[in-house]
Parts: structure tokens; sequence; C-alpha cells
């Protein structure tokens, strides 16, 4: 039986590219790091006020899942050979790091 979703539990490309934006910003990504003195539910209220739309609650499901799919692609690309052409192997290249930008993996 086909789930009947609500308008407010399906996340429009805009919303999440507007996560994916603060997390992308030099001064957010300062404020996760831990001993930055800034708590989770600060980082998330902050980060919701951005998405009227959705509840605090989801807001924070939707932040823990980005940050648990970017750190799994961070690893995989970290692991040599991992999503290299034949060209990039050629040219002695063992990574893709520095080559995508940090948050396009999630798409």
């Amino acid at each position: 039986m086909p789930r009947n979703y609500s308008e407010s539990a399906i996340w429009t490309k805009d919303e999440t590219e507007k996560i994916i934006q603060w997390l992308e910003d030099l001064e957010n990504q300062r404020k996760i790091k831990k001993g930055s003195g800034i708590t989770k539910k600060m980082i998330i209220t902050e980060i919701a006020a951005l998405i009227p739309s959705k509840e605090i609650a989801k807001v924070g499901y939707k932040y823990d899942n980005l940050l648990k799919s970017y750190r799994a692609a961070a690893k995989l690309n970290s692991q040599t050979g991992w999503g290299l052409s034949q060209q990039d192997l050629d040219q002695g290249k063992k990574s893709l790091q520095g080559s995508i930008p940090i948050f396009i993996l999630f798409y």
C-alpha cells in the first residue's frame, strides 16, 4: 500500500539546498566542530529559521542524515582508487581529494 506523505514530510530540492548552503559556509563549519561552544540544538534552530515550512525536529533529522551521508562519502573518497577514471589513474592520481566540492556528494 503506497504511503500518503504530507507536504511537510517531503523535502524539496530548495529546502535541502538551504541546509547544504548553510553547511558549506566556513563560519558555520567552525560552529559544528567539537569545542566550538555551539550546541547542536543551537545549530538546528539556526538552520530551521531558514526553512519555516519544516518543524525543528524534521530539520534535525535531515541535518543528521546529510552529515551521515557526507561522512560516508568522504570516507570512500579518501580511499585510493575510488571513483577515479582511467585518465585520472594514468595521470597518477590516487584519490578524488580536492576534486569534488564538499557537499556536492549529496546529490
